[in-house]
This record gives C-alpha cells, structure tokens and sequence, in this order.
C-alpha cells in the first residue's frame, strides 16, 4: 500500500512539473492500477490531459489504459469526463476532428453530422459540416442536419481513436443514426485515425 501511495505522489509531482500527463497516467496505472490513478486526477491534470491528445493513436493510448475491458473504460472515461466536465476533452477531440477528415473522399458530398453525445454531465451536441472536401466543426445543433449520431462518450471516443468500428457499433446499437442512411455509411472511411 505504501508503495502505491508513494507511487501516485511521484506522479501527482511529476503532473505539476509539467510533465506529459498522457504519460504519466499510463505510468502509474501499470503500477497502482487504472481506478486509482484516475481517483488523483484533479481538474487541471484533465484539462491538461486534453491538451496533450493531438492524433487519434494518443486518444488510443488514454482509452485503452484501462486493458480490455470495454466495461472499465466504459466507468474510468466516464470517470474522467466527471474530474473536469465532459466538454474539456469533447471539445478537444471535435477540434481536431476537420483536421483528420479525408476531403477527397467525400468531395463532392455536402452535408452537417449532428453528434448527440451522452456523457456523465448530461448529453452534449456537437456539429461537423462537409463541403467541398471540407470539414468544420463546431459546438450545439446544427441546422437541418444531413444525418444525427448518439452515441456515449466513451464509444465516441474509441471511435475516433480508431478502436470501435463504425459499422459494427451501429449493428449493435451502439451507435444509432438518424437520416441519410448511405451518407453516414461513408463517414467512417472518412477520417484518418492511425496514428
């Protein structure tokens, strides 16, 4: 127990030098475990955490620290979203979003997708325009969205950081989709998320 303690007080220090906070909760949930170094987590080591996320194979790293159960990732991403408010690293991944789209892949389709997302604070919406191989995102409704995705926070973000398949988690339920059907079947092939 000791040694844990120890552990996440290194790491608490290491978060308020500056280190890469990414890093250093991969770190020590090797060593104490992912419940218990996200139970330290404060507000600012969210934000910050946010901030670090810049490619999908970084959000990757962040939703599988937790191993392979979809259930516990489920519970600590929600856990992380509830430290700082959903909308700290939501808006984080919604801005780097156009710059992963693959305009030449839909180039000549026009049209906003409409993201419900349901996270511990209550749903947030969000909304990504395409046109002209173009895509911009932004934060609220959308007017007269050409398709509406709800999905949970934690499978939009395994989504986006290329671990849920699209198609798959639509079969399931997952992720329901509302409007233009064979629109929304293209969007998945429409961003880049390697790493």
């Amino acid at each position: 127990m000791g040694r844990i303690l120890l552990a996440l007080t290194e790491m608490e220090n290491e978060m308020s030098e500056g280190n890469g906070v990414l890093d250093d909760l991969l770190t020590e949930a090797a060593a104490a475990g992912p419940d218990a170094v996200v139970d330290k987590l404060g507000a600012d080591d969210v934000a910050r955490l946010a901030q670090e996320i810049s490619t999908p194979g970084e959000l990757r790293r962040l939703v599988e620290f937790a191993g392979d159960d979809t259930g516990m990732i489920d519970r600590l991403v929600e856990q992380i979203l509830g430290k700082a408010g959903s909308d700290v690293l939501l808006d984080r991944v919604f801005d780097l979003m156009p710059g992963r789209f693959l305009g030449e892949r839909l180039r000549t389709e026009r049209g906003t997708i409409e993201w419900h997302v349901t996270t511990p604070d209550g749903p947030q919406i969000y909304h990504l325009t395409i046109a002209d191989g173009v895509a911009e995102s932004g934060r609220g409704a959308a007017g007269n969205p050409r398709v509406t995705l709800t999905l949970s926070a934690p499978d939009l973000l395994r989504l986006c950081a290329g671990t849920l398949n699209g198609l798959t988690a639509f079969m399931n339920g997952s992720i329901k989709l509302n409007g233009d059907m064979l629109f929304g079947a293209k969007l998945p092939a429409a961003f880049d998320t390697s790493a």
